[in-house]
């Protein structure tokens, strides 16, 4: 059937300042917009139980109550989770609601928002030390839990999930990531101290509730220590693979890779492509960015390891990865240094996709001792992609004095300035809010892209992607996506840096392999593209 795409313009830029002198590209305003949540990652816990501690942190950006602006829920591991209200100008609240999301009794770690039943408003699922939590948004008048109505409770140590319709029937489905399995999943062969853990892939069946279809999968496939995953189409065959950042601290699995072949085989087929493909990196995974960095128009992969150096598969584009990390100068950190939450994004508005990486640092491997496995605080890294294939380590000079012990991370354009923001949750301390100056200091042009579905594809659009040709030809890609990295929610929408150049045209491949075309786009400007 012929789609029709209905443009909205939400809001225009305000012109561009000129240069008032050089800025750091970011700057801490937690305080000023009322950010005050903490972190609470108890060591002692870690003798007894080493995935408590790691699990506590989260953090995911969403409009939960549809009136424009992007909100923000942050998990307390050992203390209450919040969720923060965007008030639009430059400052957050407390939402009224929070209390009912808050999971006092719970140690939650990571968060991510998405629309599983396609009524308009986005729900949140959030990642706990046992059963792992859905609320319900109830039209934006409150959250109700539906986790037993949904079954999807899932007993493990959840890290990450991530959401994706891999049947394409219109209805999000949901991947778990587990680091290891809680003593009450009730399963002899993953019930061990510290072992692998079962990762749980659901079906999301169209009424309110789940099944678990991991069975679609190799089971012992999934006993790995997995911290990350996304669905996302590495090989652009036009339907949601998933891939795995998996930790080696008990099982030494590697990464995985689910290629997507569609119907059959009992109900659906993936084929684990790991090896084949290249993607099978045997190291101490974390965190795991996806984006189109070198803009070929295929999806690459970074994530963050433990000690030996961190890893940028580029695509090849004929479903195989090289790790180019060394090249690319994005390895980093002494053996001791840990990476943790990371993300590709386009910090500076150049078109090229920058990296962002948080980290820690212990003293020694031997985590569960004590104080003499202690957390560190240790530098973030921001690199700035080259344009070239490689990228320059740009970390403002103020950051390297004043080390945090920064693990997740997660990306929006909060203030509605066509400059990328992001949140940064440090453990055992708290989380901080980076504002982008770039506004201020830079002409670079901009084009945020939400996409919204209906019919066949999810409400979210998540699995679509949007192809813009600037005015120069170039051709840039991006797909919408809804959790990765490590406990992160990043915002839906698709936000282009132009550089110097404009727009020509925008040519959308919905997640349903339905295509739209616009043109007449203006640069610097929130748009919206409703699928009918």
């Amino acid at each position: 059937m012929k789609t029709v795409a209905r443009l909205v313009a939400l809001m225009l830029f305000i012109p561009f300042l000129t240069a008032i002198g050089r800025l750091e590209p970011f700057v801490d305003i937690s305080e000023a917009a009322g950010i005050h949540a903490t972190h609470r990652g108890d060591w002692q816990l870690f003798e007894d139980d080493f995935a408590e501690g790691y699990l506590g942190i989260g953090q995911a950006w969403g409009d939960y109550d549809r009136d424009g602006w992007l909100d923000l829920y942050v998990t307390g591991n050992q203390q209450p989770n919040i969720l923060y209200r965007n008030t639009g100008d430059g400052r957050f609240e407390v939402s009224p609601l929070s209390p009912q999301v808050a999971l006092e009794d719970a140690l939650s770690g990571g968060a991510v928002w998405a629309d599983y039943d396609n009524d308009g408003w986005l729900d949140l699922y959030v990642l706990n030390h046992g059963a792992n939590t859905l609320f319900h948004n109830q039209a934006g008048a409150g959250f109700r839990d539906v986790t037993a109505l949904a079954g999807v409770g899932d007993r493990g140590k959840g890290t990450t999930a991530t959401w994706g319709d891999y049947d394409g029937d219109g209805y999000l489905d949901l991947y778990v990531v587990n680091w290891s399995c809680f003593p009450e999943c009730g399963d002899p062969n993953i019930t061990r101290e510290h072992g692998a853990a079962r990762d749980t892939l659901y079906h999301n069946r169209g009424d309110g509730s789940f099944a678990d279809v991991t069975h679609l999968l190799d089971y012992e496939e999934l006993l790995g220590s997995g911290f990350s995953a996304s669905f996302t189409d590495y090989d652009n065959d036009g339907d949601a693979d998933i891939y795995v950042v998996n930790d080696q601290f008990k099982n030494m699995l590697g990464n995985i890779l689910w290629r997507n072949d569609g119907a059959g085989c009992g109900g659906w087929c993936f084929s684990e492509v790991s090896i084949a493909a290249g993607a099978r990196t045997f190291i101490h995974g974390m965190g795991l960015a996806v984006g189109d960095y070198d803009n070929d128009l295929d999806l690459d992969f970074y994530f963050s390891d433990m000690v030996n150096g961190m890893v940028l598969l580029q695509n090849q584009g004929d479903g195989s990865f090289d790790d180019v990390a060394d090249d690319a100068g994005v390895v980093v950190g002494p053996s001791s240094a840990v990476g943790w939450g990371t993300i590709f994004f386009d910090y500076n508005n150049d078109s090229w996709l920058d990296l962002f990486l948080t980290a820690t640092e212990f003293v020694q491997f031997d985590i569960v001792s004590g104080p003499e496995g202690m957390m560190f605080a240790y530098r973030d890294f921001l690199f700035e992609n080259r344009g070239d294939g490689s990228f320059a380590d740009v970390t403002p000079a103020s950051w390297l004095d004043d080390l945090k012990p920064s693990m997740g991370l997660a990306y929006a354009d909060y203030d509605r300035d066509g400059w990328l923001d992001f949140v940064l949750g440090n453990w055992n301390e708290g989380y901080a809010l980076f504002r982008n100056t770039g506004a201020a200091t830079s002409q670079n042009k901009w084009l945020n892209v939400r996409l919204r579905g209906g019919g066949d594809i999810n409400r979210d659009a998540i699995g679509s992607r949007v192809y813009l040709t600037t005015t120069a030809g170039r051709v840039l890609m991006q797909e919408v996506k809804a959790g990765s990295s490590l406990g992160a929610g990043n915002d839906t929408a698709l936000h282009f840096g132009l550089g110097a150049e404009g727009v020509d045209k925008l040519r959308i491949r919905w997640s349903n392999g339905a295509e739209d075309e616009l043109r007449d786009v203006a640069a610097n400007q929130f748009i919206e593209v409703q699928y009918s």
